[in-house]
């Protein structure tokens, strides 16, 4: 007799062979994941008791209502959620402004489009500025009304029914996703929990590894901490969807992105401390007996959290680190003490030995603000893990906003919505409102990325798979059918596919994306009639027309080069760091951090898969530029206290002088900050006032540090050409 657990047991074995190879082609299909599996089924359900009710309600149209349910379904619940309150927020507020389009330029085709272009590309302009399904939101007002308008318009008197008729099967396809995505997701809120802590402990992971390799002096520790703070940005990012499901009245979120925060400035503390220990090599025995046990810590800290599912190990980690802070501390304190009583014998057999010191006391005080950092992002942690009602903490990272970048979405929507306007009106194509209105749909749904048109490839693809399915379903298969049972028969093993390549890794997903959205509306259900072959010849390659019209624009309007954009965010990092020397720009060290984080993830993501040395490149001189805004921000810090003599100040104001007027090439600024170390250096070995000298050896670190970056990375922080690899075999330029 057959157990009942065989075809389980087989299908698990079947899966676990398949995926042992990466490379195998169609392992999403032919053995999926049992959650990825769950999923193209539960929004397939879904999307059928949309469409069913849609054509109950007798709708006109009801493949609306089961595009709608594939639209918001993620991959995740929080995802979900937040896409759909957006997403109805943002089609409620175009269905009123559509409204009042039409109204007010009623049969005036030559006034509504160039009006309705500018209300788009202004909305999309502003969505530029927000982060998440919030972007999505203004998205959704831009061609919600262009959707209205378009199908309004040879029926004026109509517009208000087509409004509410799309709000409605817009909200029917919301609801009926929310509550069988709600049904299927037991346990939201622990499995939250977890998918924030793994994503925590892979961030503290990928740190401690960068750091100890930096610490080490080992080659690769730069790469990796690169690569982990060009992936904060999205991280942070991912952590408002598990805060969504985690409920309201919870602050995990904002410890969370606090913690990543902090990851981020354990980075670049120990970037800062890497230059320090080359500058002072060799580094005293005890220091480097320190930096041994750090290491060490750092080595067994992420797989002692990773198997400890409380907070214990992350408590003991903390007292750990306290304990080697307090040493550090110490030490200095030590050296201090040594330091002011070579300073009461004042004999030239002491000024190396002063000079040691001081140099001690740089190291241990940059040791310590490494500690403190990584203290930081464990008491974080521990409060993602366990968070309180009376907890009232509120982090947020308030991106920068890029004015350019928005004009530039602003201008190629408006342009797209011209474009399909104009086409319409001059070939008069009974479909030409169907190809405008989804030119409208790409080109503002794509507006707000950085490059729209390989953004965009996946989502063309997507639409063409959707015709070719289509064209089998309309022309084979549901002519022999009538009914919707057998209607939805014939959907479920194409829907069933799509669902099941959204989750695919790699570009399939985007592709996948397209052609859910697309299908329903290619097969056009019905209730009193099938989709015969002459509206399916109109009607379809309206849409696909229309979508490759939209990514057509972006190749023509303010087309996207990756090596112009590489240079402007060098200009704006270089400009950034002349104001904040000027003091015109202020930041605290979370906020620079944050965002030069944001600027080496765009960075990394104009490199694409491959990145070529001149990235590379850009990637360290970013780093180093993110390093330098971190110093000029402690040297201001140190003239607030105005606790240094008048001249000693001038040296470290005539430092932030220079650096405040970098024009081209040149070696001012190390040259100013090697002449102030000079100057402050002698100064720092006799001075006796404690609060001065403490002063002095934290101007005397900074210095040194950008003495050091600004003699490396002259070349990047020259912006007044484009920035050559003069080694690099392939002489590249951008």
């Amino acid at each position: 007799m057959v157990s009942f657990s065989f075809p389980l047991q087989w299908y698990r074995g079947l899966h676990a062979r398949i995926h042992s190879g990466s490379s195998f082609p169609l392992s999403w299909l032919i053995a999926p994941a049992p959650a990825d599996l769950g999923f193209a089924l539960r929004t397939t359900v879904a999307a059928f008791i949309a469409l069913s009710l849609a054509l109950w309600m007798e709708m006109d149209s009801p493949q609306w209502a089961a595009m709608t349910t594939w639209i918001v379904a993620q991959n995740s619940r929080g995802q979900s959620v937040s896409k759909a309150k957006w997403r109805l927020i943002g089609t409620c507020i175009g269905a009123v402004a559509g409204i009042a389009f039409l109204a007010a330029f009623p049969l005036e085709p030559w006034l509504v489009f160039p009006f309705l272009a500018i209300w788009a590309g202004g909305c999309c302009a502003i969505a530029t500025f927000l982060r998440n399904f919030r972007s999505y939101a203004l998205v959704l007002v831009s061609f919600t009304t262009t959707i209205i308008v378009l199908s309004a318009a040879n029926q004026p008197d109509n517009v208000f029914m087509i409004a509410l008729s799309r709000t409605t099967y817009i909200t029917l396809g919301i609801v009926c996703e929310s509550l069988l995505a709600a049904l299927f997701a037991p346990r939201l809120e622990h499995v939250a929990q977890q998918e924030m802590r793994e994503r925590l402990l892979g961030a503290l992971q990928g740190a401690c590894s960068g750091v100890q390799g930096l610490l080490r002096n080992q080659p690769d520790g730069l790469l990796r901490s690169r690569a982990l703070l060009g992936s904060i940005p999205s991280l942070a990012d991912q952590t408002e969807f598990s805060e969504i499901e985690m409920g309201p009245h919870n602050h995990a979120g904002d410890h969370a992105r606090a913690s990543l925060n902090a990851v981020s400035a354990f980075l670049a503390r120990g970037m800062t401390l890497h230059i320090h220990m080359q500058a002072a090599s060799p580094v005293p025995p005890d220091f480097q007996h320190a930096i041994d046990d750090i290491c060490t810590l750092l080595t067994v800290l992420p797989a002692e959290l990773q198997q400890d599912a409380t907070i214990t190990a992350a408590t003991r980690a903390r007292a750990q680190i306290r304990l080697y802070r307090t040493r550090s501390q110490q030490r200095g304190i030590d050296r201090l003490v040594r330091f002011q009583l070579l300073q009461q014998q004042d004999a030239p057999t002491t000024q190396q030995q002063r000079r040691d010191l001081l140099e001690g006391r740089i190291l241990e005080s940059a040791l310590a603000k490494l500690l403190m950092e990584l203290d930081l992002v464990l008491e974080h942690f521990i409060a993602t893990q366990i968070p309180s009602k009376s907890d009232h903490f509120r982090f947020d990272r308030h991106p920068a906003k890029d004015v350019l970048l928005a004009t530039n979405n602003g201008i190629r929507s408006a342009a797209a919505i011209c474009a399909g306007g104009l086409l319409w009106e001059v070939t008069a194509w009974p479909d030409g409102s169907t190809l405008a209105m989804f030119v409208a749909v790409t080109s503002t749904r794509f507006s707000s990325f950085e490059d729209p048109v390989h953004a965009a490839s996946g989502f063309f693809r997507g639409a063409v798979w959707a015709a070719v399915i289509s064209f089998i379903l309309c022309f084979v298969v549901l002519p022999q059918q009538s009914g919707i049972e057998t209607l939805l028969a014939s959907l479920f093993f194409p829907m069933l596919v799509g669902g099941l390549a959204l989750r695919a890794p790699g570009s399939i997903a985007g592709t996948a994306a397209a052609y859910n959205n697309f299908l329903p509306f290619m097969v056009g259900p019905a209730n009193h009639n099938r989709m015969d072959e002459l509206t399916w010849f109109n009607t379809t390659p309206a849409v696909v027309l229309g979508i490759g019209l939209g990514i057509w624009v972006f190749r023509l309007v303010l087309p996207f080069d990756a090596a112009a954009e590489r240079w402007r965010l060098r200009r704006k990092m270089v400009r950034d760091l002349r104001l904040m020397a000027k003091g015109r720009l202020t930041f605290t060290s979370a906020q620079w951090i944050a965002r030069s984080g944001d600027r080496l993830a765009q960075i990394i993501r104009h490199a694409g898969t491959h990145p070529n040395a001149l990235v590379e490149a850009y990637l360290t001189g970013a780093m180093s530029a993110m390093a330098t805004g971190l110093l000029i921000l402690r040297l201001h810090n140190v003239l607030s206290h105005k606790l240094l003599s008048a001249d000693q100040g001038q040296q470290i104001a005539h430092v932030l002088e220079t650096i405040s007027h970098i024009k081209g090439y040149t070696q001012a600024p190390a040259l100013a900050s090697a002449h102030a170390m000079q100057a402050l250096l002698p100064a720092a070995m006799v001075e006796r006032n404690l609060s001065q000298q403490i002063d002095l050896v934290r101007a005397i670190g900074a210095l040194e540090v950008l003495r050091h970056e600004f003699t490396a990375h002259a070349a990047f922080m020259d912006i007044t050409q484009r920035f050559h690899l003069v080694d690099a075999p392939e002489r590249l330029a951008a």
